[in-house]
């Protein structure tokens, strides 16, 4: 691991620990081991640590680690999911579930959850990457399966995709406030709880 890594992991761990603006340069390059000026060799500002921080998030979120709208019908197996879309929202449940794997996403989720009322920059980033693209990407999700023909003529897809985006959020926002190190036993509860509501509200408007 180099040093920018270096600086990049220790940042996330004090941020998710301590909250973005308790953390300071100097105290983030004692705990690297190097001098407050060696940062700027790698970063601008502690600023500049956080958005990259963000930009790693971001990549993990891109189509081809997500099943996306776009590909969902255009698949080879485009068949199967229309007759089974809870199949593609396995996929991207199986894909959140690798990314939560990883220690250094599990961080990266607690700073943005415990901090994002503390700090404008990460407040923003959760409205945007958290909640309102996620919430475009059901509504379209949903969009697509009433215009196929699989749920009901009359489901409202704006409001069907905040319920069936807000379970996931409130499990996730639920395990962060509940544990400090979240077990691996939750994490799998968490998956099946929200594959289980995803079938329950599938299952409410599908056509019969």
């Amino acid at each position: 691991m180099n040093t920018k890594e270096k600086i990049f992991d220790v940042s996330l761990d004090l941020f998710s620990k301590k909250g973005y603006d308790s953390v300071s340069l100097r105290e983030i390059a004692e705990e690297v081991g190097i001098k407050k000026s060696s940062i700027y060799s790698h970063y601008s500002s502690k600023e500049a640590i956080l958005m990259e921080i963000f930009e790693y998030f971001t990549n993990q979120l891109e189509p081809e680690n997500l099943p996306t709208t776009d590909n969902i019908f255009l698949s080879s197996d485009n068949e199967t999911l229309l007759e089974n879309p809870e199949l593609f929202y396995h996929q991207g449940s199986e894909a959140i579930k690798k990314m939560l794997s990883l220690e250094r996403n599990i961080k990266i989720f607690k700073l943005i959850f415990i901090q994002m009322h503390y700090n404008e920059t990460i407040r923003l980033f959760f409205q945007n990457e958290i909640l309102v693209k996620p919430l475009i990407f059901w509504n379209d999700f949903f969009t697509i399966l009433k215009e196929k023909g699989i749920i009901n003529e009359d489901s409202n897809t704006k409001l069907l995709a905040k319920e069936y985006y807000s379970f996931p959020i409130y499990l996730l926002l639920e395990l962060f406030a509940k544990y400090e190190d979240i077990p691996e036993s939750a994490i799998n509860k968490f998956f099946k709880e929200t594959e289980d509501h995803a079938k329950f509200i599938l299952d409410s408007v599908k056509v019969k």
